[in-house]
């Protein structure tokens, strides 16, 4: 496909898996949580917190720091995420939660 400014796929984060400290640069995402539970930690320093389950709708701002954890132990997260950018992966950068004191 040769969309230009969106981009949706499927994603699955492994039982106790994370996906570790971002930020998403200059574009937004949506997440439909399919199955499992999911812990973000986020903001400056990620020191707010929310949990998300199956069913839940889940909006990233711009420039938000994040990081996301599988909250169990035996089961797989999968969700629909959608992106307002097409390159998906260009535009992410890491984020060290100590960086904010």
């Amino acid at each position: 496909m040769n969309a230009k400014k969106l981009s949706m796929n499927v994603a699955t984060i492994p039982p106790g898996g994370v996906a570790y400290a971002h930020i998403h640069v200059d574009f937004e995402v949506m997440l439909y949580i399919l199955r499992g539970r999911v812990r973000h930690e986020y903001g400056p320093g990620l020191r707010k917190v929310v949990e998300n389950v199956a069913g839940d709708f889940i909006f990233i701002e711009p420039g938000v720091p994040h990081e996301v954890f599988n909250a169990s132990d035996t089961e797989p997260v999968v969700a629909v995420v959608a992106r307002s950018d097409a390159s998906e992966w260009e535009n992410i950068v890491n984020y060290d939660r100590n960086s904010e004191g």
